[in-house]
């Protein structure tokens, strides 16, 4: 006799384990290294999680992870925040690209192992499962990031382990988009400093050189939790709530770089649609009036106008401000 079924499709034990899932992943809004590090939790009480990240599409073929985690590297376990650069055939790409669920068994494993390795590189996974995670922005469902549930046994993940996985996902992706309604909320009470118009210094060097000296800090850490002697249990619990804070504090500095500035949505949200596309074709193609005005079937003085307007509302003074106020919504 077949399984029973919860009206949700799910069998009784995925479809309770689901629900205490959504329960704590909405618990741990504000707050990304225990979001992440519960997600990962949540999916180990329904199957086999060796590995798992999660990352955050960005301009220039890049990729933010601000949580990877390897349960077979000893104490570390958790890795720290990176940025990779992804190329047009791999598997960021096919996600990117497809708006769907990538597994290891719709072609052995070859999308997977053409990427990055990160962990125990001297172990291969032997099944994975990697979905893209969505927001709506502009009522379109856009993909802007991923995330991977991965094993060293192989055969181990069934059609509704996926499913299992995107419906956590989907939990996600709701206290993600409730974190930001508040804060676009609370942007929009913010007064504009003075000399707002000027160029705004990149802020990736820095997240990437602080992130260094946590890492540094976190393999530290690690190294003394390794070194207490057994039975040094109040030592132990010291080092270990030392070693999860330092874990926050990666997640949280590569965070700064995993979602579109604030300040920028408001300032695109504030074009409207036809200055939104004007705008982008100057910061992408830097196309001048007159090829413009070609593309979208207006005036070139029609078009003159729209410039003036998009340059008052970004706040620059000529056309390559465009560029640097948009640059992060580049494809």
């Amino acid at each position: 006799m077949p399984a029973a079924r919860s009206n949700s499709g799910f069998s009784p034990d995925v479809a309770a384990a689901l629900s205490q899932a959504d329960r704590g992943i909405r618990m741990r809004m504000g707050d990304h290294h225990a979001l992440f590090d519960y997600w990962r939790f949540a999916m180990s009480t329904i199957c086999s999680v060796d590995a798992f990240y999660v990352g955050f599409y960005r301009e220039g073929r890049r990729i933010v992870y601000p949580y990877t985690y390897d349960d077979t590297i000893a104490v570390k376990r958790y890795m720290p925040p990176e940025v990779f650069g992804y190329g047009p055939t791999g598997q960021a790409a096919w996600i990117l690209r497809n708006k769907r669920t990538y597994t290891y068994a719709s072609d052995n494993g070859m999308l997977l192992h053409h990427g990055v390795a990160f962990g125990d590189e001297q172990r291969v996974s032997a099944d994975a499962i990697t979905i893209p995670m969505f927001d709506t922005r502009d009522g379109e469902e856009v993909v802007i990031g991923l995330a991977s549930i991965q094993t060293y046994k192989s055969h181990a993940y069934t059609d509704e382990h996926v499913r299992a996985f995107e419906w956590t996902a989907a939990s996600v992706a709701t206290v993600l988009a409730r974190e930001r309604e508040d804060e676009l909320n609370r942007e929009g009470l913010a007064v504009p400093p003075a000399g707002a118009d000027g160029d705004q210094p990149s802020v990736v060097e820095v997240v990437q050189d602080v992130s260094e000296i946590l890492a540094e800090l976190h393999s530290k850490i690690c190294a003394v939790e390794e070194a207490i002697p057994i039975g040094e249990r109040e030592l132990v619990r010291m080092v270990r709530e030392l070693r999860h804070q330092c874990e926050r504090g990666q997640t949280e500095t590569m965070d700064i770089i995993a979602r579109p500035s604030v300040r920028a949505e408001n300032l695109l949200n504030s074009l409207s649609s036809k200055e939104r596309e004007i705008a982008l074709l100057i910061a992408r193609g830097g196309l001048s009036n007159k090829e413009i005005a070609a593309r979208v079937f207006v005036t070139e003085s029609t078009i003159k106008g729209h410039v003036s307007r998009i340059l008052r509302k970004l706040g620059v003074e000529q056309r390559s401000g465009i560029a640097a106020r948009l640059e992060q919504f580049f494809d």
